[in-house]
C-alpha cells in the first residue's frame, strides 16, 4: 500500500529559494533599518549629551525598520512552516542567517533599553562599542546579509542575471555601510590628515589603512562569486560615502563626488582586467589597483588644496600600502591552490 504525500508538503531534500522579488523586499526593509541607524548616528553627533532618553524619533526610525524587516523574515518562515518545513528549512535558502539575526537584534534592543535606563545615554565612541550596541550590530548585519547569501547560493554561473547579482550588490552595500558606521571613529575618509606630529600622523595613517581594507573587502568578496555588473562599485562606494558624509559632515559634497568617480574607475578596471578566481593574476592586480583608485586622488587632492601637509612620501606611500593590503585580502578571499599530498618514490 502506498502513501500519497500531499502536494503542499515539499519532497525531502528540496531547497526553498527566495524569489528576486522577495530579496528586493528584504533589501527595501533592510535599507529602512540602515537609514535609521545613520539618522540616529547623526542625532548623537549633533546633540551629544542632550539625548537623555531612549525614546527619541531617531530610535523610532531605527527600531521601526527592524520591526518591519523582522516581521517580513518571520512571515517568510511561516510560509515555509505551513508547507511542512521545520527549523531553518522553513526559511528560504540563505535566510537562516536572518532567522538568527532577528532574536540577536531583539535581545540587543531590550538590553539597550535597560542599559540606557540604568547607565544613561552613551556619548562618543562609547555609543559604538557598548555591548548592547554590538549585539544590535551583529543582529542587523545578519539580517542584511540574507539577500547576499541567498544570491550566493543560487545555482547560476558567475555571470549571474541581474535579478541575482544586483540584490547581492545591494546587500553587500548595506553591510559595508553598517561596518562603516561602526568604525566611524577610524574612518579615514571625510577627514584631512595633517601630519602635525608623530603620534597624530601615525593614528591618521592607520585609520586610512583600516578604511581601505573595509572598502576593498566587499568588492573582492563579491568577485569570488559574481561577475559584477557595470556600476556596482560606483553605487556601493557612492551610496556608502553619501551616508557617511550626511552623518559626519553634513553639506560635504566633494568627497562623495570623488568616491563616485573612483567607483567609475574601479568599474572600468573590472571591464579591462576581468578579475576572477579563474584568473588569479588579474584578480591580484585588480586588488592592488582598487585601493589606489580611492586613495591616490583623495590624498593627492587634499595636499593640492592645502588641506593636508603630508609629504609626498607619506601620502603616496600609504596609498601603496593600502594597495598591498588589497592584495593580502585577495589572497584570503581567493587563496592560492594547495598542492595535493604526494608520496615519496
Amino acid at each position: 500500500m502506498t502513501t500519497t504525500v500531499p502536494a503542499s508538503v515539499p519532497a525531502p531534500g528540496t531547497i526553498r529559494r527566495a524569489t528576486p522579488a522577495q530579496n528586493l523586499i528584504t533589501l527595501a526593509l533592510g535599507w529602512w533599518l540602515t537609514t535609521g541607524i545613520f539618522v540616529d548616528g547623526w542625532a548623537h553627533n549633533r546633540y551629544g549629551e542632550s539625548l537623555e532618553t531612549f525614546f527619541t524619533p531617531w530610535h523610532a526610525l531605527f527600531y521601526s525598520g527592524f520591526l518591519a524587516v523582522a516581521a517580513w523574515v518571520l512571515w517568510l518562515g511561516a510560509q515555509g512552516w505551513r508547507t511542512g518545513r521545520r527549523g531553518f528549512a522553513a526559511f528560504p535558502e540563505g535566510y537562516h542567517i536572518a532567522a538568527l539575526g532577528v532574536p540577536i537584534f531583539g535581545i540587543g534592543g531590550i538590553g539597550d533599553l535597560i542599559w540606557h535606563t540604568v547607565f544613561g545615554i552613551e556619548v562618543g565612541i562609547e555609543a559604538l562599542l557598548s555591548p548592547t550596541h554590538l549585539l544590535l550590530f551583529a543582529g542587523a548585519a545578519s539580517i542584511l546579509a540574507a539577500p547576499l547569501v541567498s544570491a550566493w547560493r543560487t545555482p547560476t554561473s558567475r555571470a549571474a542575471p541581474a535579478g541575482v547579482a544586483w540584490p547581492a550588490v545591494l546587500s553587500a552595500t548595506a553591510l559595508l555601510s553598517f561596518v562603516s558606521f561602526m568604525h566611524m571613529y577610524l574612518w579615514g575618509l571625510l577627514s584631512a590628515p595633517q601630519g602635525l606630529g608623530y603620534v597624530q600622523t601615525r593614528g591618521e595613517l592607520g585609520s586610512i589603512l583600516v578604511t581601505a581594507l573595509i572598502l576593498a573587502a566587499p568588492v573582492l568578496l563579491l568577485l569570488r562569486r559574481f561577475r559584477l555588473p557595470f556600476g556596482a562599485v560606483t553605487l556601493m562606494y557612492g551610496l556608502n560615502t553619501v551616508l557617511m558624509a550626511l552623518m559626519l559632515v553634513p553639506g560635504e559634497w566633494r568627497v562623495p563626488l570623488l568616491m563616485l568617480a573612483a567607483g567609475l574607475v574601479v568599474d572600468a578596471l573590472l571591464l579591462l582586467l576581468n578579475p576572477s578566481p579563474a584568473r588569479p593574476w588579474a584578480l591580484r592586480a585588480f586588488a592592488f589597483l582598487l585601493p589606489l583608485a580611492v586613495w591616490v586622488p583623495y590624498l593627492g587632492l587634499l595636499v593640492a588644496l592645502r588641506l593636508s601637509n603630508l609629504s609626498l612620501e607619506l601620502w603616496l606611500g600609504v596609498a601603496v600600502m593600502a594597495g598591498l593590503g588589497g592584495v593580502g585580502l585577495s589572497a584570503l578571499v581567493v587563496p592560492p591552490p594547495v598542492p595535493s599530498e604526494g608520496h615519496p618514490s
